[in-house]
């Protein structure tokens, strides 16, 4: 972890004012049909292998993150959830609090990783700014995030706010804010709770064939079972009035979502490479 919060200090240092979204978008090889990214492959076998695993822990802590933002889309469809205010904002609070519930030193890891993503996902650009868009700004979000953190565990996550300059006013009131995400989550999910202790089967995985260039990526979802482990806890706790897929595929674009047509949760390999790419670009200003 030491490696990349020294990084995200600097990088939050000069963030100074308001700092656009890079939303994802396609790369131009990807248009044509070619590699969406050539190298990406070559370049996760030349990293030393602690390097390697710091990044792969790195891309699974954002994909996570991003499996549980889109579960929540799912419920908040499948289940007809009322939804005050925006329902990305909604479903990223679901998403951090069920990270946050694991309570263990690997949930913890990851959801650092995730946090830290939104920061970098930032950039310094005035003019790409986007207040019309469904999300909140990058940079918005990730302090949202670490809000939340703080406020449902402040022995764990106090100094990393403080690193990261959240003030302290602000800070004094992360746990009131924590409390009301969840409590809010938990009324409006409670006429849908199960009472059981295991997977209703209702949620089907599914893992399309990868690209090549993303096969070491594609891998590690399968390995750490990501999906399998998003599924199992809805499934469990939720009682899903369809079946539902998760699907791991190529989509010719960096991206994830539901989609409630064919009811499936998408999680596109190419943003894995995303992830990847954004790390590999820290370690390059690391150098």
């Amino acid at each position: 972890m030491a490696p990349i919060f020294k990084i995200l200090v600097a990088v939050t240092a000069f963030l100074a004012l308001a700092i656009g979204p890079m939303p994802y978008t396609v790369p131009a090889e990807a248009q044509d049909g070619a590699p969406a990214y050539p190298g990406l492959e070559d370049s996760l076998q030349d990293l030393e292998p602690d390097i390697r695993e710091e990044l792969l822990e790195f891309v699974a802590g954002n994909t996570l993150f991003v499996i549980y933002h889109e579960g929540g889309h799912m419920l908040v469809s499948e289940l007809e959830l009322p939804v005050l205010a925006q329902e990305e904002d909604a479903v990223d609070n679901l998403a951090t609090i069920s990270m946050l519930s694991a309570d263990t030193d690997n949930m913890d890891l990851y959801l650092y990783h995730a946090m830290t993503g939104w920061f970098l996902m930032s950039e310094e650009d005035y003019d790409a700014l986007v207040f019309y868009d469904s999300h909140d700004l990058d940079q918005q979000r990730g302090y949202r995030m670490l809000c939340m953190m703080v406020g449902a565990d402040e022995d764990a996550f106090l100094d990393l706010a403080e690193e990261l300059a959240l003030p302290e006013d602000r800070i004094e009131n992360c746990a009131i804010d924590y409390e009301q995400a969840a409590d809010s989550w938990e009324y409006v999910t409670d006429p849908f709770v199960r009472d059981q202790d295991t997977p209703a089967g209702k949620i089907s995985i599914v893992y399309g064939d990868a690209p090549d260039e993303l096969r070491t990526l594609a891998a590690s979802l399968q390995e750490n079972a990501l999906l399998e482990m998003v599924a199992e806890e809805l499934d469990t706790f939720y009682d899903l009035p369809e079946n539902v897929t998760f699907r791991a595929s190529e989509c010719q674009e960096d991206n994830a979502f539901w989609d409630p047509n064919e009811r499936e949760v998408i999680l596109c390999y190419e943003l894995l490479g995303g992830f990847a790419e954004l790390y590999l670009e820290l370690l390059a200003e690391e150098e």
